[in-house]
C-alpha cells in the first residue's frame, strides 16, 4: 500500500523522519552551491524549452494523460527493476544523494528502451572519498557524468565503502553507465518545470532542504483535496517496499533535475 504524508502535519513527518537512521549526524543532501541552469551538464528548462512548458491550465489534463498513458518514470521503474515488493535501501549510509541519482538512472535508460541494469549506488563514493557523507547534488550528478555508477554484480556488499572489496574492473564497469545531461528545474518555478519534465517520462533527481535528503521523483497525481491540487510520487531509500507520496507546502522540491540522456 502507497503511503501518503502531509509534510505540514507534524504527525505525518514524524514517521518520515525516524525512519532516517543514517549513521551520520549530517545531512545527506546539502543545499544547493550553484545557480539556477550554471553548472556544467545542467540544462535550464525555461530557457532551453519555453514553448514547451506545461501551462497551470493544463496540469490536470497533463497529469491525467501521463497516468493513463503509464508516461511517468513510475510504470518504467515497475517494469523494470523497482516491481512493487523490492525495497530501495541505503540501510544507515548517508548516502541518500548515491541511491536517488543511480535510481533516476535506471528509470532513464528504462525509458530510453535499455537493458535493466542495477546499478550501485556505493560506487559513486569516490565523490566524497569514500566517507560516509553526504554531498551536493550538482556533485552528485557530475560524478555520474565523469565516470558513471557500476553494476551491482562489481559491489557484492551493496553498502561496503571500501573499493578494495569491489570486484575487479568496477571502474571500467562503471563508464558503461553514464549521465550525458540533465535539466535543471527553476525553484520558482518548480511544479510547471518538474510537471513539464515528468511528462516526457524523464524521471527527476530531487532533494529537500528541511528534511536534508535526495530522493527521486517518479510523477504527479491530481488530488483536489491538496495543495496546489499536486501529489508528488517520490521514490525513498528508507526501506520501503514501494513509493511514497507527498503533499503540504514543503511536498514541494527544493531542487529539482530531470536525468536527460544516458551516454551509452
Amino acid at each position: 500500500m502507497i503511503q501518503r504524508f502531509n509534510t505540514d502535519r507534524p504527525g505525518d513527518l514524524a514517521p518520515l523522519l525516524n525512519r532516517q537512521n543514517d549513521a551520520s549526524p549530517r545531512p545527506g543532501a546539502f543545499p544547493r552551491r550553484t545557480v539556477y541552469g550554471r553548472a556544467p551538464g545542467l540544462i535550464p528548462v525555461g530557457e532551453a524549452m519555453p514553448d514547451k512548458l506545461v501551462q497551470p491550465g493544463d496540469y490536470k489534463e497533463v497529469i491525467a494523460e501521463c497516468e493513463a498513458d503509464e508516461v511517468f518514470a513510475l510504470y518504467h521503474q515497475r517494469a523494470s527493476w523497482a516491481p512493487p515488493g523490492i525495497a530501495w535501501d541505503q540501510d544507515g549510509l548517508n548516502y541518500c544523494w548515491a541511491w536517488g541519482c543511480t535510481a533516476a538512472l535506471m528509470d532513464l535508460r528504462s525509458r530510453e528502451g535499455k537493458p535493466t541494469v542495477h546499478l550501485s549506488p556505493v560506487s559513486l563514493g569516490w565523490t566524497v572519498n569514500w566517507r560516509n557523507d553526504g554531498n551536493y547534488l550538482e556533485s552528485a550528478i557530475g560524478g555520474l557524468r565523469e565516470r558513471g555508477a557500476c553494476s551491482m554484480e562489481f559491489t557484492p556488499d551493496p553498502h561496503s565503502l571500501r573499493p578494495n572489496r569491489f570486484k575487479s574492473g568496477w571502474e571500467a564497469d562503471a563508464l558503461n553507465y553514464r549521465l550525458g545531461e540533465a535539466w535543471d528545474c527553476d525553484p520558482q518555478r518548480m511544479l510547471q518545470h518538474a510537471l513539464t519534465i515528468l511528462a516526457t517520462g524523464t524521471p527527476l533527481y530531487i532533494a529537500y532542504n528541511w528534511w536534508g535528503h535526495a530522493l527521486e521523483c517518479v510523477g504527479l497525481r491530481w488530488d483536489e483535496r491538496e495543495l496546489n491540487n499536486v501529489v508528488w510520487i517520490i521514490r525513498n531509500s528508507h526501506g520501503e517496499d514501494d513509493v511514497i507520496e507527498l503533499t503540504g507546502t514543503r511536498g514541494v522540491p527544493d531542487e529539482a533535475y530531470g536525468l536527460r540522456a544516458s551516454l551509452t
